[in-house]
């Protein structure tokens, strides 16, 4: 049975959280947040910047705060970072407060995906393909936790929503 609470979309950068996020949240009623775009707001710069000025540290601090102050609000679908779950206390925060999925996608579609995004720091040094590997070896064992698990390669998001749906439909 599944939790009330938030929807947290979890997955490598490129998966399509922050696309399907919206849709998922329309198809449940509910508001969507993305926790980039909050971040940005509450630190007044870009991602680059932040990386910049605070480093990753910073970054991961700010996504925290983040993460524990939308665990207090209203449900909602919510765009995680992909490295949110780096983080011990972020994991617990949206374990207990929602239903984590795992938006599953081959690192091939990532890596045509993110090949012209300037706005990643920590995928900007490298081979791209070897740094998603990289890191979800780092991260699977976190993602795999999650609630639900869905391969996110070969639908479309309107698609995905359905499937998340019927999923969380059933759960209920």
């Amino acid at each position: 049975m599944r939790k009330p609470g938030h929807i947290w979309l979890l997955g490598l950068s490129g998966s399509g959280k922050s696309t399907l996020g919206p849709i998922l949240a329309s198809q449940l009623k509910i508001p969507f947040h993305d926790m980039d775009e909050i971040i940005i707001r509450s630190a007044q710069r870009s991602i680059p910047e932040i990386f910049s000025i605070e480093g990753e540290s910073g970054f991961r601090k700010r996504e925290a705060e983040a993460i524990r102050e939308m665990a207090k609000q209203q449900p909602a679908v919510v765009s995680s970072g992909a490295g949110a779950i780096l983080v011990a206390d972020n994991r617990h925060w949206m374990q207990k407060t929602g239903t984590r999925i795992y938006l599953q996608t081959p690192l091939e579609l990532l890596e045509r995906r993110l090949r012209d995004k300037q706005d990643r720091p920590l995928l900007a040094q490298g081979s791209l393909l070897s740094i998603l590997t990289d890191q979800l070896s780092e991260r699977e064992s976190w993602y795999q936790e999650s609630e639900i698990q869905i391969d996110a390669g070969d639908s479309s998001p309107a698609e995905l929503a359905q499937q998340i749906g019927e999923i969380l439909t059933a759960q209920t």
